[in-house]
C-alpha cells in the first residue's frame, strides 16, 4: 500500500489570462489542505498540468508548509 498523502480535498479552477505581451495563456489554480488543515493554493501552467506533476507539486508545497509550522 502506498504512503498516505500529505494533502487532501483538492479543488481545481481553470483560468485564462492575458500576458502583458498580449498572449493568452491557460493556467490552473489548484487548492488543497495539508494534513494539519492548512489551506494552500498553487498555480500550474497548462503545459505542466498532469496528474503526476500536480501531485508532486502539491506534496512538495504541503511538506514545506508543515515543516514551517513545526518551527
Amino acid at each position: 500500500m502506498g504512503e498516505a498523502k500529505i494533502y487532501q480535498d483538492v479543488d481545481v479552477v481553470e483560468r485564462t489570462e492575458v500576458t502583458p505581451g498580449g498572449k493568452v495563456v491557460k493556467m490552473y489554480r489548484v487548492s488543497a489542505y495539508t494534513r494539519k488543515n492548512t489551506y494552500f493554493t498553487i498555480t500550474v501552467d497548462e503545459k505542466d498540468f498532469s496528474k503526476e506533476k500536480v501531485a508532486k507539486l502539491l506534496t512538495e508545497k504541503a511538506q514545506l508548509i508543515e515543516s514551517i509550522k513545526e518551527l
